[in-house]
């Protein structure tokens, strides 16, 4: 398959002259396959990343360092990946797209996209962090990112960093589709960290495609803070998500579906932490 309107293929020996194509208005790429389905417009320069330094997984005490050109399959076939919270990162990229897809597709470029996915929800979920180039370094909280429009402006994402979560917590990602390659009609990614007195320190409920991308429902979040994690907190939690999600409607779903969804999922996820958690 070829791609309209490339004008050159560019491949910087650093990342000074990429990110100044970028700056000229030049695409960067490295797997490719959100190019190959959304071409540029108008004839436009794409910016080849995988000859710079992005690729690899480093671990140290806080975390994981993930290199933006990784592809997804070296994600999920990493072990130090699989050892986070249970395997919910590894769990969730099996159902990301293809065997095919997965092998051309990175992290970097995935986030950079800001288009819907089932990756976003997670890593919001473990508190994760992007580092970015745009002619010096800088490295956010995910979700900053996103809300801050950052994905948006001419930029190389160059990282995503996982902190390890605490030892009394859990996270579960869920996901409602079609079938197992279709775009997910809803997901849902929930962490949830507990004192030593049983009570829920902190919490997470990410939901996506909605059909937005994933983004926290802070007041089920601040609403299960400090409570046991009983059946009761897991229901009324999820009927107060079915409540707050920023539902829409689209061509593969209502509002009043998503909402309903919603409910479901916020309430299977929670409820297998309960029941993984002592």
């Amino acid at each position: 398959m070829s791609i309209a309107n490339v004008a050159r293929f560019l491949r910087p020996a650093d990342l000074a002259a990429a990110i100044a194509a970028v700056r000229s208005g030049a695409i960067p790429v490295s797997g490719g396959t959100d190019v190959m389905l959304h071409p540029p417009a108008r004839p436009t320069d794409l910016v080849d990343l995988t000859a710079l330094p992005l690729h690899g997984i480093e671990s140290d005490e806080g975390g994981l360092r993930i290199g933006a050109t990784t592809t997804l399959t070296a994600m999920l076939e990493d072990p130090r990946v699989a050892a986070i919270g249970d395997g919910v990162v590894t769990g969730m990229l099996t159902e990301v797209g293809s065997p095919l897809l997965r092998n051309r597709a990175t992290i970097g470029g995935h986030l950079a996209r800001g288009r819907l996915s089932d990756v976003i929800p997670v890593l919001l979920a473990l508190d994760a962090t992007v580092t970015w180039h745009d002619g010096v370094d800088h490295t956010r909280p995910l979700a900053a990112f996103y809300r801050e429009g950052r994905h948006q402006e001419p930029i190389i994402v160059t990282a995503v960093t996982i902190p390890r979560p605490p030892p009394r917590s859990a996270t579960v990602f869920r996901k409602f589709s079609r079938t197992v390659f279709d775009l997910a009609i809803l997901n849902c990614a929930c962490r949830i960290d507990l004192t030593d007195g049983a009570r829920i320190a902190a919490t997470r409920v990410v939901v996506g495609e909605t059909p937005a991308l994933g983004a926290s429902l802070h007041d089920v979040e601040v609403h299960l803070t400090g409570q046991p994690l009983s059946s009761e907190a897991v229901a009324s939690a999820a009927h107060m998500a079915a409540a707050a999600v920023p539902a829409r409607s689209d061509e593969r779903a209502s509002a009043e579906y998503r909402r309903s969804l919603t409910e479901v999922l916020v309430r299977r996820c929670l409820t297998e932490i309960a029941e993984r958690l002592p």
